[in-house]
């Protein structure tokens, strides 16, 4: 895992900006505090014959876990995405097993192919 920096997050806020085909910034906010995000990616699959969202991160404040947040979030994913979506993809720590036993619960499956990169920094 490489470290989180601040010059990324601002890269890849202005590439989604910039390009919005590539994917998207989804920011939740209470009571106007700004309390999680999600990144969003794009990108066609010619295995699943859609585009599949690579939901990239998903984080939600400490205070607000457990709340249902990412539930509906994923939920409302889902069911609204459009006619060319064919999937959800995202990866999860292995041992954080909350998290597994969330996305588990709402559908997601663990593929038979193991994810492989090549690391060109």
């Amino acid at each position: 895992m490489k470290p989180m920096l601040p010059q990324k997050i601002l890269k890849t806020f202005d590439a989604l900006t910039r390009h919005p085909d590539l994917g998207t910034v989804v920011v939740f906010e209470s009571e106007g505090e700004i309390i999680g995000y999600a990144l969003l990616v794009n990108f066609w699959s010619n295995e699943f014959g859609g585009k599949i969202i690579v939901i990239d991160e998903l984080y939600i404040k400490r205070g607000f876990r457990s709340k249902g947040i990412g539930t509906s979030f994923i939920r409302n994913l889902a069911e609204n995405s459009s006619g060319d979506s064919a999937a959800l993809q995202l990866e999860v720590t292995p041992g954080n097993m909350s998290a597994r036993r969330l996305y588990e619960n709402l559908g997601f499956k663990s593929k038979r192919n193991e994810t492989l990169i090549l690391d060109l920094e």
